[in-house]
């Protein structure tokens, strides 16, 4: 966003009403609606300079939405500002989309940001649509190994396909076979899509499941993260179990419902 820092935000808010020769009063009776729309009733007299980067990113919403667009674009709106404040204001300039009823096509390469403001996504890729859908859509049934690594994390585990038998397939994967989702692949080389938090670790005495090493553990208050080597390559592991998390060198059980495996292209 780009606001004229000598100009007031009530004159910034109005600006393209004045270039399209509406009455000046007019103008900034609309541009009074417009600041009250996004939460800043009272700030048009302040300077750019006086507000916070959030509120500047609004009042950049509002200059645009006193216009009536038939559509609004966002294009990368939230890039100049801290990890926190990113999240306040999506979530308001969401708020404000949807009870305005605008269509709003918005613009960005953080995967997070997309999933939260969107009813739709479309992912692009080499200037093609590589998928489109809703935000479960792409997460829970991506249509490849790019869309799947793309949005949100996601373990890439070769394996092959020995029978396909409709909405299931029969595969086989570290000398294990298993029965897990299908969607049309054919028989053959394939990954399974796994989702880190899908995999759940404990500490090796014989279970079923695969054997692995935890290489690298990381404790994040909420959660720990783990790197994991083993029968399955390595592994990126989410585990919310952070009253006695498993160390560096641990031996590990790898469980993983074969339901929520997710079978791509190789």
């Amino acid at each position: 966003y780009a606001l004229f820092p000598h100009m007031s935000v009530l004159d910034n808010v109005a600006y393209g009403l004045t270039v399209k020769s509406v009455p000046k009063h007019e103008a900034h009776q609309k541009a009074e609606e417009g600041l009250e729309l996004v939460g800043l009733k009272g700030y048009g007299p302040r300077l750019p300079s006086e507000l916070s980067g959030g509120q500047q990113q609004r009042v950049a919403v509002a200059r645009a939405i006193v216009l009536e667009p038939e559509v609004l674009l966002l294009d990368e709106p939230l890039s100049n500002l801290d990890a926190k404040l990113r999240r306040h204001v999506r979530e308001e300039i969401r708020q404000i989309q949807q009870n305005l009823g605008l269509t709003a096509v918005y613009v960005t390469h953080d995967q997070e940001e997309a999933m939260a403001v969107s009813d739709r996504i479309i992912v692009m890729k080499n200037a093609e649509i590589a998928q489109e859908g809703t935000p479960h859509d792409l997460y829970e049934r991506p249509n490849s190994s790019f869309i799947a690594d793309f949005i949100g994390d996601a373990n890439l585990i070769p394996c092959e396909v020995t029978q396909a038998n409709g909405d299931t397939a029969d595969i086989e994967v570290a000398g294990k076979k298993l029965t897990v989702p299908n969607a049309d692949r054919p028989k053959g080389a394939a990954q399974i899509v796994i989702r880190p938090h899908q995999i759940r670790l404990s500490a090796k005495n014989g279970q079923d499941g695969f054997d692995g090493v935890i290489s690298y553990a990381a404790y994040l208050g909420n959660q720990v993260q783990y790197t994991v080597d083993g029968e399955l390559g390595q592994l990126f592991v989410i585990s919310n179990s952070t009253a006695d998390p498993l160390a560096m060198g641990d031996s590990v059980n790898i469980e993983i419902d074969p339901s929520d495996m997710r079978l791509v292209a190789e």
